[in-house]
């Protein structure tokens, strides 16, 4: 069975992180590294794994304190309107949902007054004219619009 773990490891790997190797290590752990094919491992991609840690980090660009603090003062204040606009996005989606019951009970009353003016009540005339016509158009678009309304208002939280 091969090994896969040596108990030097760590200490490679400290060694290598804290930029000791191969000049600032204990004589032993140097012979340790060259005896063990593990270790001699764990040093070759630690080594080149710190070498891009540090090409990394001399590029890196920081921002300076004036910008991230304007950035935590916008963050801030979308934060605190977005809070203010909830009860403002509440009250219209029950606005909205009042304003579908209001057309519904409207539409629900013309219907039964249509029904009274016309006792032989034709059900395929009274449907084509303009009247019927309007509020059926009217009553699907507000069926298709306010849940659409309702979303894009409260999504916003």
């Amino acid at each position: 069975m091969n090994v896969i773990e040596c108990p030097r490891e760590s200490d490679v790997l400290d060694a290598v992180a804290s930029a000791r190797w191969p000049h600032r290590v204990p004589r032993e752990l140097a012979d340790h590294v060259s005896a063990c094919a593990i270790c001699a491992d764990v040093v070759t991609v630690a080594a080149v794994m710190r070498a891009d840690h540090d090409a990394v980090w001399q590029q890196a660009e920081i921002p300076s304190s004036g910008q991230v603090w304007w950035r935590a003062e916008m963050r801030a204040r979308q934060e605190a309107i977005r809070k203010a606009s909830r009860p403002i996005a509440i009250a219209q989606g029950v606005a909205a949902t009042l304003t579908l019951a209001a057309a519904i009970t409207t539409g629900w009353f013309a219907w039964v007054w249509i029904r009274q003016q016309t006792p032989a009540f034709d059900f395929a005339r009274a449907m084509t004219s303009p009247l019927a016509v309007s509020l059926v158009v009217a009553l699907c678009a507000l069926v298709v619009i306010t849940p659409f309304a309702l979303y894009v208002v409260l999504s916003d939280e």
